[in-house]
């Protein structure tokens, strides 16, 4: 697959990557359909993140659909289309309850 990768402050290159695999029952894989970076890379970028990596893979946000899914994944199915936000929860703790979802305990 292709990805967007860090190479340094003001340098960005598309390159392959292998395909990611579902490790903890809670994973799924989402087939991409459309991204973009947002202003949390342009920081990286700019060099405004000095602890960012070489190699990081850049880009969190996007539309998808559902690829595959483990054994503990119950609210998609296979070829559901999703939206992929930067803010995650586990739909669980009291916070979600409140609906405060960036104070999830676990980041979902």
């Amino acid at each position: 697959m292709r990805a967007l990768i860090y190479r340094g402050i003001g340098k960005m290159a598309l390159e392959e990557r292998q395909q990611p695999k579902l490790q903890a029952p809670s994973d799924a894989i989402i087939k991409m359909v459309k991204t973009t970076i947002c202003g949390t890379d342009l920081h990286l970028l700019k060099g405004d993140l000095a602890s960012c990596e070489l190699g990081r893979t850049l880009g969190h946000e996007g539309i998808g659909i559902v690829d595959s899914v483990c054994t503990g994944v119950v609210t998609f199915k296979l070829s559901d289309r999703v939206l992929i936000t930067c803010i995650t929860s586990c739909g669980n703790c009291e916070y979600f309850g409140r609906g405060i979802y960036t104070h999830c305990v676990t980041g979902g």
